[in-house]
């Protein structure tokens, strides 16, 4: 029986049989781009170095990162691999004659998830939050299905971006590992951000996909809450100290940001705390996959269109075409039936003295 393995690898992938290719730029066009990595140009700090903004030769707008370290082979390696509107995406790379490496990816125009829920005067509505969420979600769902899956291991609203038409789109691979199954430990140590650490990953062959589920987990609570994931200035200070209680309680109200409307069907309020609970169950075992939660957060933002509210949530891959009142009567009958399947299950409740909630299928 093997140990869960995750390899660093140093070779980098610019094959043009891919469906996208990765341009190798030159040092000196990424110092012009960027007025000589001018702190006029500075976009904020990931978690292995600056990012820059930058405007090619072709005019186009992207982000530069410059590392802290000369090792960026591993997350060349793996957004290489990776292409998805999901995602940031790799757009090129560059190396210096000393060898330092300069990532080139997609600017997102929109500051970060973190700003959008702390720091915007103007806190985003239900529907925008959903829509957030289940984005996310997907791009969680995206790593975790590639062959051998990618495990980011450090989601957080701060690496969460939000492109020119509002979409959210991970981003930050700085700390990501492929993962293979293999007879070896693994030598990389535990790593990721306080208020978003899954409890179980305290050594390195603890790491599994289970573990991005669970800072997912803490990301929702801080979109459902509007409170940070780890506050002192909140008693607790983490946020999932503090939610997870009132979710037991069946207080979910209590759970939702005061700043907004709460959605109004009581069903989507109870099952969007319930999802962010199972996401964080100290079990990782018993935590549900990337896959059953955008599924099921896919499931209530249909359910959510159909309560009064504005719902930009849905796309239109999601819903597909509809106008007429019979189409959208079975739409709604149809969104109905497939959360009464993830609410099948009975191994799903969470322990309360009065209220049972629904359940992913898992």
């Amino acid at each position: 029986m093997g140990y869960l393995s995750c390899k660093t690898d140093s070779s980098i992938s610019t094959s043009t049989s891919d469906p996208f290719q990765i341009q190798e730029f030159t040092y000196k066009d990424l110092q012009l781009a960027t007025a000589n990595f001018s702190d006029s140009k500075l976009l904020g700090r990931g978690s292995h170095g600056l990012v820059y903004k930058a405007v090619l030769r072709s005019g186009r707008l992207v982000a530069v990162k410059k590392p802290s370290s000369n090792d960026l082979d591993n997350e060349i390696d793996i957004l290489s691999s990776l292409h998805s509107p999901s995602l940031v995406n790799l757009l090129g790379f560059s190396t210096n004659s000393h060898g330092r490496r300069l990532l080139v990816v997609e600017f997102m125009s929109n500051g970060t998830l973190f700003d959008v829920l702390h720091t915007n005067p103007r806190p985003p509505t239900w529907p925008r939050r959903l829509r957030l969420a289940l984005q996310t979600a997907r791009a969680v769902e995206t790593l975790h299905s590639s062959s051998p899956p990618v495990i980011h291991r450090d989601i957080k609203s701060a690496n969460v971006l939000i492109d020119r038409n509002l979409n959210a789109r991970l981003g930050d691979f700085g700390l990501a590992l492929r993962c293979v199954d293999d007879f070896r430990l693994r030598s990389t140590p535990p790593a990721g951000t306080m208020g978003y650490l899954d409890p179980c990953y305290v050594t390195p062959e603890n790491l599994s996909t289970k573990t991005d589920v669970f800072s997912f987990g803490i990301l929702l609570l801080e979109i459902i809450s509007g409170r940070k994931a780890l506050d002192m200035a909140n008693s607790p200070p983490s946020v999932v100290d503090w939610a997870i209680p009132l979710i037991r309680k069946g207080k979910f109200m209590s759970v939702y940001d005061p700043r907004v409307p709460a959605p109004r069907d009581a069903r989507v309020r109870k099952m969007v705390a319930v999802v962010a609970a199972k996401c964080v169950r100290p079990c990782r075992e018993r935590r549900p996959s990337m896959k059953e939660v955008a599924r099921c957060l896919g499931e209530l933002s249909k359910l959510n269109s159909w309560n009064g509210l504005s719902n930009p949530c849905i796309m239109g891959e999601d819903v597909g075409i509809v106008g007429t009142p019979l189409k959208n009567q079975q739409l709604e009958l149809g969104v109905r039936s497939n959360l009464m399947e993830l609410m099948a299950s009975p191994k799903s409740q969470i322990r309360a003295k009065t209220t049972r909630l629904p359940n992913l299928r898992f």
